[in-house]
């Protein structure tokens, strides 16, 4: 069966290929080297008889269209490829290549093209502290100051280029948030990036004395002015940038500012008089998002370092704002091993950001887009192969820019992309009312674009003017009875205005007689053309049933194909046959049988527990789940669906219990998994500490007593079998076994006759 599933596909897109141009029903040359579906190439020729637009091998026809060919060019140049460069000796460094790139490519074409990566030795490293300055925090000021000396030893271990920094702030200094406005501001920048360490100590050893009436506090203030005044803090343009918020409390965001008077939204820019916000009664907070834009815009990775009580706040931010991490901060705080750790990942591994028009796509191998897929050995540098390709023609005939780089790092591959969706001969100047247009057109790369009220070919036509030899030329063949098949109008020798749903030069082919896979016309993933089908990008088949990636092939949170136990044909899994067992797991997704259920439980223990403990709106997006997916939390799980598959349990090991929840895809909607989860936790096993220890002590004891019975077994066993052969021995020898008499034994005892007593002596 699954043989014959690969033939038929196979058979079928080679039938698409053969039987399906898509070219012929473009009308200019613009469109014609610029359609989407496949190449082809526009013959501008004048008078030419038949379809101008043709698939590309038509070009290859030497007699065809007299080499007057207009044709997509790709071109793939590279402006500038400076080499690898550490920065010694003040020259520039270089740790991303190429630099630019030019590109002119119609839409579909692929370009490839390949990208290197190798972190410079001893790159410049800029750390920030952004510390909440209210009276609270004065418990954490002294671990706060030993850790910014701790990071700075940590960190020229491993580069000898740091310099530090601090920045500090309370609260917007107005009621309700503030009732003292000279204990109260938004930001104030203390100390410009320095390598003094000395300098940095001072400053962290400053009384903290501010003061607001709310928990929440200006730390995104203070996080926008410490990011955008690039030159007052100091920041270097080739250095990694990283800012620690240290906080006690949550945060104030784009909205609360009104409460004070600071309508205006944030403007995202610098406004340091004399190294203090003087803006921050004029301009709201920034929102979560302007915050996230201007840190990946600047290469800057945050790390939040909260108490415990704002935890959730702070992770759950953290996970908004590319790069960001939290930290808790306590007495035994790991501050400093995640600061020297960020610094590592930066130069072990590289994420790669991607700014991109809509219209262009870039797809890159390995996916460096996702933290933690590129490593990079010592030394060496990690190549990145990538595909860039054009899905549409812009609106505007223009340049596209394309911006590529590591994430907190300012070095950018930049590609310009010219797509290619307008002929040469579209650009050069035409003349109007041209002759060959009956001097009532445009003529232009081969036709004749009319004026208005004037028709045809070459514009000759004017209102309802049709001639016996137009009416002839409206007809399919000679032999046929009725003009444009009757369903369209005869104009000037051409078909116009077909019926609704017809198409064609004379109207003859219907638009709805397609392939309808599952009673949907080319399966809602094409138009149809011409009799036949022309799919929309990334789909094929004789219906367009079937997607040319595999994405509906992977089961909700899994990152194999088919669960890894099948392949997918026309968007659907073929199961693979097990050898071992010698038959086939079923299911959607080959994944419905005893043998993979424990690993599909540990791909979805994770989102089953955010799912239990949150809600799965904010679980969808902490885990990128896109695949529809339906969560239930239920008070038992012995309820059954009516039309539900094999059912999977999973249990997960939590804090305080055990997580039961089980999986399935129902059979009225197979690509849709459901997790349904029970409320209550299974109890974890109580330990009875007695009963653990006295176990073990008895079964110890009892293994003693055993081996001493057995030693004495065998020991009388042995001792038994040795006499036996003694007595065997002895009686060769003559001895009489029972009473055996040695012939030279004494006994120790003797009698002796007293003559002169006449009485027996014992000695």
């Amino acid at each position: 069966m699954m043989l014959y599933n690969i033939i038929y596909i196979f058979l079928m897109r080679f039938v698409i290929v053969l039987s399906e141009t898509g070219c012929h029903d473009i009308k200019t040359c613009g469109n014609c080297i610029g359609y989407a579906l496949e190449s082809c190439v526009w013959c501008s020729v004048q008078n030419f008889k038949g379809k101008r637009c043709q698939p590309l091998e038509m070009s290859k026809n030497s007699t065809w269209c007299e080499g007057h060919v207009s044709i997509s060019t790709k071109t793939y140049k590279v402006l500038q490829n400076d080499t690898f460069n550490s920065g010694e000796n003040g020259t520039k460094v270089v740790q991303f290549l190429p630099q630019i790139i030019n590109v002119k490519v119609r839409p579909g074409v692929p370009v490839y093209f390949n990208m290197a990566y190798k972190p410079a030795k001893d790159y410049p490293l800029d750390v920030y502290y952004i510390m909440d300055y209210s009276y609270t925090m004065r418990v954490h000021q002294k671990k706060l100051r030993d850790q910014g000396f701790e990071i700075y030893r940590e960190l020229t271990k491993l580069t000898n280029n740091v310099q530090l920094g601090v920045g500090s702030f309370v609260e917007k200094p107005a009621l309700p948030f503030s009732r003292f406005n000279n204990v109260a501001y938004s930001f104030k920048n203390e100390l410009s990036l320095t390598q003094n360490m000395v300098l940095f100590q001072n400053v962290l050893k400053v009384n903290l004395t501010g003061s607001n009436n709310d928990d929440p506090e200006a730390g995104f203030d203070a996080l926008m002015q410490a990011m955008v005044c690039l030159k007052e803090i100091g920041w270097r343009e080739s250095a990694r940038r990283i800012i620690i918020l240290a906080t006690d409390s949550t945060y104030h965001s784009a909205g609360d500012g009104k409460f004070v008077g600071a309508e205006k939204p944030n403007d995202m820019k610098c406004h340091l008089d004399n190294n203090n916000y003087n803006m921050s009664l004029v301009f709201d907070y920034p929102s979560v998002s302007q915050i996230n834009k201007v840190a990946t815009e600047n290469n800057i990775k945050i790390i939040f370092a909260a108490i415990a009580d704002v935890k959730k706040e702070y992770e759950q931010l953290a996970k908004k704002i590319r790069g960001a991490k939290y930290v808790e901060l306590n007495d035994g705080s790991n501050l400093v091993t995640m600061i020297k750790n960020e610094y590592l990942e930066l130069i072990r591994s590289v994420d790669i950001n991607i700014e991109i028009p809509p219209h262009i796509e870039l797809s890159l191998e390995p996916d460096c887009r996702k933290a933690g897929n590129c490593f990079i050995k010592h030394n060496e540098s990690v190549n990145i192969n990538a595909t860039l390709k054009v899905k549409s023609c812009p609106d505007i005939d223009s340049v596209s820019e394309v911006r590529v780089g590591p994430v907190a790092l300012n070095e950018k591959l930049k590609i310009f992309v010219k797509t290619d969706c307008v002929c040469d001969c579209e650009r050069k100047v035409s003349i109007t009312n041209s002759t060959k247009c009956s001097g009532n057109g445009l003529y232009q790369c081969g036709i004749c674009k009319c004026n208005e009220n004037n028709y045809g070919d070459d514009c000759r036509c004017k209102g309802n003017s049709t001639t016996s030899k137009d009416l002839d030329e409206c007809k399919i063949n000679p032999l046929a009875t009725q003009y444009c098949s009757g369903r369209g109008t005869c104009s000037c020798g051409k078909c116009v205005n077909c019926d609704k749903g017809f198409h064609g030069d004379h109207c003859q082919y219907d638009d709805t007689a397609c392939p309808s896979p599952g009673g949907k016309l080319c399966a809602e993933y094409g138009l149809c053309r011409y009799g036949k089908c022309q799919c929309f990008q990334n789909r094929t088949g004789l219906g367009c049933e079937c997607p040319l990636d595999n994405d509906s092939c992977f089961a909700a949170h899994s990152k194999e194909v088919c669960s890894g136990n099948g392949k997918c044909v026309c968007g659907e899994c073929v199961c693979f046959q097990m050898n071992s067992l010698n038959r086939t797991c079923f299911g959607r997704f080959c994944d419905s049988c005893d043998e993979f259920a424990e690993k599909r439980c540990q791909e979805l223990e994770d989102y089953a527990a955010c799912n239990y403990l949150y809600n799965k709106t904010y679980c969808d997006s902490s885990y990128n789940q896109t695949a529809p997916t339906v969560v239930r939390i239920v008070d038992t799980l012995n309820e059954t669906l009516p039309d539900q598959q094999m059912v999977k349990w999973c249990k997960k090991q939590m804090k305080n219990g055990t997580l039961i929840f089980k999986y399935l895809y129902p059979l009225s909607t197979p690509n849709t998994l459901h997790v349904i989860i029970q409320k209550e936790l299974e109890p974890l096993p109580q330990i009875n500490l007695l009963f653990a220890i006295l176990v073990p002590f008895g079964v110890l004891l009892l293994i003693g007593l055993l081996t001493i019975i057995i030693w004495k077994i065998l020991v009388d066993i042995y001792d038994a079998r040795e006499y036996k052969n003694f007595a065997e021995k002895s009686a060769a020898a003559g001895f009489s076994v029972p009473g055996i008499v040695n012939p030279h034994y004494r006994p120790p005892a003797a009698t002796y006759i007293n003559t002169m007593y006449n009485q027996n002596i014992s000695s």
